[in-house]
């Protein structure tokens, strides 16, 4: 599939998420104004349970803007259960062992581990206060699931599935953290 930029309708994808729920993208947005999808990569990674944490920790702020959140991994639900326990998230996780919406997205991997490494000054300063973060907050790392070099990306998408903002990471960190997602939330 093509990529997916601002003003494009969003597919119509049919998920199944870590609570048990199966859905169509189109039943998933209707009742809010702006769905943030971000593309992850899987349960093992320390850099995405950080993400999801930061998520879990500022999801009010999502709520006050009447807007949710699903995280896209590669990995199944026994997966989470295995890594992380009964995991309570205040946002619905999709799980993607198959891959199926990265293809669909047209969400690629890196071809090494050096390729998904920032080339910026401002990239490696960002990854340098990420991975403080992480070792701060003793994340375990688990199985790999999926492509390893896995790329993120993020969409939000209005109740109708247009398109209000899309990003393609060029490399691990080349993401918005959740502040500057709460700001995109509030220009869009």
């Amino acid at each position: 599939m093509a990529i997916i930029t601002i003003g494009d309708l969003f597919p119509d994808l049919t998920f199944e998420t870590y609570s048990g729920r199966t859905l169509a993208v189109s039943e998933a947005v209707k009742d809010k104004p702006k769905t943030v999808i971000w593309v992850n990569r899987f349960i093992g990674c320390r850099t995405c349970q950080y993400d999801m944490d930061s998520l879990a920790e500022e999801y009010a702020s999502f709520t006050q803007r009447d807007a949710q959140v699903f995280v896209v991994i590669q990995s199944k639900r026994e997966s989470i259960l295995s890594q992380k326990g009964d995991w309570s998230v205040p946002f619905d996780i999709i799980c993607d062992p198959r891959r199926e919406i990265y293809r669909a997205l047209d969400v690629h991997p890196t071809a090494t581990k050096e390729d998904r490494i920032p080339k910026t000054k401002e990239g490696l300063e960002r990854l340098a206060q990420k991975q403080q973060a992480i070792k701060s907050g003793n994340y375990v790392s688990g199985p790999v699931e999926g492509e390893a070099q896995q790329l993120p990306a993020l969409f939000i998408i209005g109740s109708d599935r247009k398109v209000l903002y899309a990003h393609y990471a060029v490399d691990s960190v080349d993401i918005p953290n959740v502040e500057e997602l709460l700001n995109l939330l509030d220009t869009l």
